[in-house]
């Protein structure tokens, strides 16, 4: 799968330190192609990934999976070259009629604590059963168009159930019967985890609603307990729902969305992103038992500015090593609030809700099997963030081995690290040149060492199944308490060194 003649590199964890980790979600795993393996020194977010250019989000206090490739980037957002949705000119107060329930009263006094309780339940009803009149019973003026925009999005992506909740803390007083606000909304998608219910997972028969933080205007009513929002727009980062409406390919696997426009494209990465999502659910399925995620959500687009516009802030391209193909952003959680569906999972700041891939234009110009080897890597990241929701802060060595080792395992048809294609080749030129010493996280920024950081990574996984190990387990766990794999092997009994792990290189690659 994949041209064997050309080098590639990958993703990988920004620190945990990277700004906005985890919550909203931070840019995160990827492909980048070009073709030749140059790579210019890479600043935080995000280290480069293997030699044929190819690149790596919410980073719990961890997980950032970037990309890296040849330009630094200064795109226009396409949020910011046209008008968008919340850019509706404000209106005046709604009028605000009593409802059925006896809410919708005038406030006492035009000033006083805001607790939102009323109209966080009555939203949250009307999102579990997608009743669009009352939902938007509760919307008014410029709140109108990008809500409206939300809901046909989830449509397109097939949604069963959503979830809005207050972020928390935040001022909760408000004055002249108006309040700002910060919430997370979400929605369970076809494309969203839905957790087994026999799985061994903490959020077993739980499914997960992606939620994208909103700051929104509240005109107030019932003395804070209820109101009428009239203006909504995202807080920091952007996602493909929140700009243009969307067309969307949902398959047994995979779910390919872009805009209309784009149909054309959404429809030929659907086959390789079914391809990609089946292998990597079925080897997880009879490597575990379970696979914690069987369906993946995926964002494609041939225009740099539309890519540049998901999920990440204008600010965070600044110092960026250009042409990304491909990331994998960990999503938020709603927080619990009155009325919410009790299937849904929630959480707070360190937990997440599985993960979202983008692919750019760099990630589709080799073809599509070079495509369908960028999913697999990125699927693994998804399914890899999900079967730990709540991470301590993991390394691009435990997180970027572990995407690249089963990449190529998907690669060569179960066979690890075949001499003809990319990781067998690459790791005879490192094996060549290494010093016997484990990979470290500095080995990422490097741009000399970048490419062989991956694949030396990944073989860390290979090694350490030749010794028994079950690395399915090992990648979790070390995902979960950010060890070192050769660490967490040794805890158990069963030697890892790094002569004993240099040798084995020297054996199979040498």
């Amino acid at each position: 799968m994949g041209d064997a003649s050309r080098p590639s590199q990958h993703g990988s964890y920004a620190p945990p330190s990277h700004p906005g980790a985890y919550l909203p979600p931070d840019p995160g795993a990827g492909y980048s192609y070009q073709p030749a393996p140059y790579y210019p020194p890479p600043q935080f977010p995000p280290p480069p990934h293997r030699p044929r250019p190819h690149t790596p989000g919410w980073a719990w206090a961890l997980i950032t999976v970037l990309v890296v490739a040849v330009a630094v980037m200064g795109a226009v957002t396409v949020a910011e070259q046209e008008r968008r949705p919340w850019d509706t000119p404000p209106t005046t107060p709604p009028t605000v009629t009593q409802g059925e329930d006896g809410y919708g009263q005038p406030n006492t006094a035009p000033s006083g604590e805001f607790t939102g309780e009323h109209l966080i339940t009555r939203l949250n009803e009307a999102l579990a059963a997608r009743d669009r009149e009352t939902f938007f019973s509760y919307v008014d003026g410029a709140a109108v168009e990008p809500l409206e925009l939300w809901w046909d999005n989830m449509d397109t992506l097939g949604w069963t159930t959503g979830a809005i909740s207050l972020q928390a803390p935040q001022t909760s007083d408000y004055s002249d019967n108006t309040v700002t606000q910060q919430v997370l909304l979400g929605a369970v998608t076809a494309g969203s985890p839905q957790i087994p219910a026999d799985s061994a997972h903490p959020d077993a028969g739980l499914s997960y609603a992606p939620a994208n933080l909103y700051q929104v205007t509240i005109h107030v009513t019932d003395d804070g307990a209820s109101g009428v929002i009239t203006g909504w727009q995202p807080q920091r980062y952007t996602a493909p729902w929140d700009l243009e409406p969307l067309y969307a390919v949902i398959g047994d696997h995979a779910v390919v969305a872009g805009y209309a426009d784009e149909r054309d494209l959404v429809d030929e990465t659907a086959g390789a992103a079914e391809e990609a999502a089946q292998w990597v659910t079925e080897t997880y399925q009879e490597r575990t038992g379970v696979a914690n995620a069987n369906r993946y959500l995926t964002f494609v687009t041939d225009t740099d500015d539309r890519f540049n516009s998901w999920f990440i802030d204008a600010e965070d391209l600044a110092g960026w090593i250009g042409d990304r193909a491909g990331t994998m952003f960990p999503q938020s959680r709603p927080l619990a609030a009155p009325g919410l569906d009790p299937s849904i999972a929630t959480g707070n700041r360190m937990t997440n809700a599985g993960g979202i891939l983008t692919v750019g234009p760099n990630g589709l110009q080799y073809g599509i099997a070079d495509t369908t080897d960028t999913l697999v890597h990125e699927f693994v990241h998804a399914i890899h963030v999900t079967n730990v929701p709540h991470g301590s802060g993991s390394s691009s060595v435990i997180a970027e081995g572990w995407a690249t080792y089963n990449e190529s395992l998907f690669q060569g048809s179960g066979t690890y690290a075949p001499r003809l294609r990319v990781t067998g080749r690459t790791l005879r030129g490192c094996v060549a040149e290494m010093d016997s010493a484990f990979p470290t996280e500095q080995d990422f920024v490097d741009a000399d060492d970048a490419t062989c950081a991956y694949a030396l990574s990944g073989s860390l996984y290979a090694y350490a199944e030749s010794l028994g190990v079950d690395v399915y387990a090992l990648a979790d766990e070390a995902l979960a308490t950010g060890e070192p794999l050769w660490s967490l092997v040794e805890r158990d009994g069963v030697a890892f060194t790094a002569e004993g792990w240099s040798s084995w290189l020297q054996e199979q690659f040498g």
